[in-house]
């Protein structure tokens, strides 16, 4: 055949343009596959790495987890939902970067899945890069409960009570928060009783032989409406008779500062007694007292409350009555409920959250509790003892809520 023949020749060019067609072809049905497999392995890797460090991030609730422990139980838990969700994945461990201060968990990592055409053309496997970063608000609490402990509170009533605030503690105080959730109470009658602490509150007006020196009334001059730590002009007052003509007395139960402890807390409310009349401007004030730091001198160093406006720190009290408040001394004043009402308006001020919870209480009553409140959320309104341990429950269950996002 000619040279010239030759290139006239087309006999077999179909079959090699269907050749090569068929070769694109199935090239691009094999690459179609691997690129299915891949998106499929992003969205299993990505699944993994959430939940690995979402797990991370709880893990930073437990007080007694360190960062090591955290890292390697969100590195188990991703090689585990890796195993189940694609066996043809190369992973290795992730690389886990934990930062306490924002309570964030951030991982990331690059796997490998073979292909399945690529081998043909020299592509044996696809890398594939994720990373996920999840964060839990871990907040420190100082909480102060308020607890009437007047007369009307006895027989079933202090009963409840006594179980609505365990169980506040119970969900507050757990084996994982240690020392970021503590808890203070103080009670309250027709004054309150400072116990150990009335000569460090009452100054040079502290009289060791008298029958009523620890109780403590409230404070008037500069520092009535405030929380301005006791000292000369500032120490709280001895008023031996209200302005009712109600005889001075303390109620048998004292004050807790501050504390992780909760057995300790539990004990103490159990000794709860009921007697006196309602100060309950004093409760009100007391409350604030345990957990402002200008306070800081007077309690333990275990109990010193953290400063206002601290980073991922919340400041609270819990207020409660069964009656209206009926019992005050400085008249220039106002009433119990009128100082009541300046006090937690200053409280408010510094940032201190304020529930309120009125047990089976008058109007009168209601009123001062639910202008005290943050918020009309933050009032409680419990007719009987299940309410009023539901209503403690869900308070607590409020300030533990947690705030988790991816």
């Amino acid at each position: 055949m000619s040279v010239q023949a030759f290139y006239k020749d087309t006999s077999g060019n179909i079959a090699i343009l269907f050749a090569l067609a068929f070769t694109a072809v199935v090239a691009v049905a094999g690459l179609s596959v691997d690129f299915q497999r891949s998106v499929s392995a992003e969205q299993n890797i990505q699944a993994a790495l959430d939940s690995a460090s979402l797990a991370g991030a709880k893990a930073l609730q437990d007080a007694n987890t360190t960062d090591a422990d955290a890292k390697l139980y969100a590195q188990t838990l991703f090689a585990e939902n890796i195993k189940m969700s694609n066996e043809h994945l190369s992973c290795p461990a992730p690389n886990v970067v934990i930062d306490r201060q924002s309570g964030t968990v951030t991982a990331d990592v690059t796997c490998a899945l073979p292909t399945t055409v690529g081998g043909l053309f020299s592509v044996e496997k696809v890398e594939v890069h994720q990373t996920s970063s999840s964060s839990i608000q871990i907040s420190n609490l100082d909480l102060a409960l308020m607890l009437d402990v007047s007369g009307s509170m006895s027989g079933d009533k202090i009963a409840d009570l006594k179980v609505a605030a365990k169980d506040a503690v119970d969900i507050l105080i757990t084996p994982y928060t240690g020392d970021r959730v503590r808890i203070a109470f103080n009670t309250y009658s027709t004054s309150v009783n400072a116990g150990k602490y009335a000569e460090a509150v009452k100054g040079p007006a502290y009289d060791k032989t008298s029958p009523t020196r620890n109780c403590v009334t409230e404070r008037s001059g500069l520092a009535k409406f405030n929380d301005d730590a006791p000292a000369y002009g500032k120490y709280l007052t001895e008023i031996v008779t209200s302005m009712g003509n109600k005889p001075l007395w303390c109620p048998s139960s004292s004050i807790e500062p501050l504390t992780n402890d909760a057995e300790h807390l539990k004990t103490e409310i159990d000794k709860l007694s009921a007697s006196g009349w309602t100060a309950g401007h004093l409760g009100v004030a007391w409350a604030w007292y345990l957990i402002s730091p200008d306070w800081d001198d007077i309690w333990p160093a275990a109990s010193k409350p953290r400063n206002y406006g601290e980073k991922d720190t919340v400041k609270a009290v819990i207020l409660m009555t069964d009656g209206a408040f009926n019992t005050y001394y400085e008249s220039g004043q106002g009433n119990s409920d009128k100082q009541s009402k300046k006090l937690c308006k200053q409280m408010k001020d510094e940032g201190v959250i304020v529930y309120a919870v009125a047990f089976q209480a008058p109007k009168a009553g209601k009123k001062v509790l639910k202008k005290c409140a943050s918020s009309p959320d933050y009032f409680y309104d419990a007719k009987n003892g299940q309410e009023l341990q539901d209503a403690y429950s869900d308070i607590a269950s409020q300030l533990m809520n947690l705030r988790i996002t991816n």
